[in-house]
């Protein structure tokens, strides 16, 4: 076979997700409009980073994130749903090539059967200097200023790395994210009141000692990393939401069904069902881990090898309001060349 395009192979990975009945539970009406409305969006140098989101408990949907890698000047997407994107691109461009562990991406929302206009995500980690020229190419500057004085007022162990914004929708909150300190998961871990330390710091006023209890359970059990997510309002008040997103730490796909059987997996998503934020179809999800490596032809006659890879990430538990809302599995999904072995 010839280098299958990005479209192809995220129509093949979609459909491994999807198979033996996983579509209509995971994911609902959806699915068919995720395979129209993604492809557009399948931009860059490499086969972008996507992630598969999907709620454990409800109604079935797909969300589908992606994240890029390098862009030449004048990439452009031809959806409606990319809105204004000419001058992120342009200036994606020149900054990715300065610093390569920045990222820019947008979210799809495949639930209804009009697609919104995407939101936006950015990566600058620590490069806050990208922070405002992003969001004025975002046409909105005054998220710069929410996102950089939410990060000046982070306790340590808590510094944000990325945002995400929801364009077009006045009044919507900043969703900001960082990963948390494994010293700071530690101390959550083993005593509550340190995490309502962290939430009376940060200016998160939405909780009681059921969620802090929760919150804590869920990190002494998290197997991997774990990331934190705060809205911030036009006024610069936080949000009724927290969430954070367990990391299941799982480097290749034939690791996936020992983790979910007996190991920290399966401990993570159990305890979400007991609590009533997760059911049955966490199970079923997992089956959909899937590596495959197959020859292609290259444009120089010699024989490669193209590889899918799909395997669930993490798992993510957010509370609105002190209460556990219904829990979403997000799946990595990838493609590409392999290297000279």
């Amino acid at each position: 076979m010839n280098m299958p395009s990005y479209s192809d192979s995220f129509q093949v990975l979609l459909l491994q997700a999807a198979d033996e009945g996983r579509g209509a539970m995971l994911f609902g009406d959806s699915l068919t409009r995720a395979r129209n409305a993604v492809a557009p969006f399948l931009v860059g140098e490499v086969f972008p980073d996507i992630y598969l989101e999907h709620p454990l408990y409800g109604d079935p949907f797909l969300d589908v994130t992606l994240l890029l890698g390098q862009v030449d000047p004048g990439t452009r997407i031809e959806s409606s749903a990319a809105g204004e994107h000419a001058a992120i691109f342009d200036w994606y461009a020149k900054a990715r090539k300065e610093h390569d562990n920045v990222s820019f991406g947008f979210e799809l929302d495949t639930k209804e059967a009009e697609l919104p206009l995407a939101a936006v995500h950015f990566q600058p980690r620590s490069h806050v200097e990208l922070v405002h020229p992003f969001c004025e190419a975002a046409g909105e500057p005054e998220r710069a200023d929410l996102y950089l004085a939410q990060n000046a007022r982070m306790p340590h162990g808590w510094p944000l790395a990325f945002f995400g914004m929801f364009r077009g929708r006045p009044g919507f909150p900043l969703r900001v994210c960082g990963y948390l300190d494994s010293d700071e998961k530690n101390a959550c871990a083993q005593e509550p009141k340190h995490l309502a330390a962290v939430f009376d710091a940060v200016g998160f006023t939405s909780y009681d000692e059921v969620m802090l209890a929760q919150v804590s359970t869920l990190m002494a059990i998290a197997p991997g990393s774990v990331d934190f997510q705060f809205d911030v309002f036009p006024d610069a008040s936080i949000g009724s939401t927290f969430a954070i997103d367990i990391q299941f730490g799982i480097e290749q796909p034939e690791a996936v069904h020992a983790t979910f059987e007996t190991g920290a997996g399966a401990r993570v998503m159990e305890q979400l069902e007991n609590w009533g934020a997760a059911d049955a179809r966490w199970r079923r999800a997992i089956e959909s881990a899937f590596a495959r490596a197959l020859p292609i032809e290259l444009d120089n006659g010699e024989i490669g090898r193209y590889a899918f890879t799909l395997m669930p990430q993490w798992t993510k538990a957010r509370w609105t309001d002190g209460v556990l809302q219904p829990s979403k599995l997000y799946h990595f999904a990838h493609s590409g060349l392999l290297g000279p072995s």
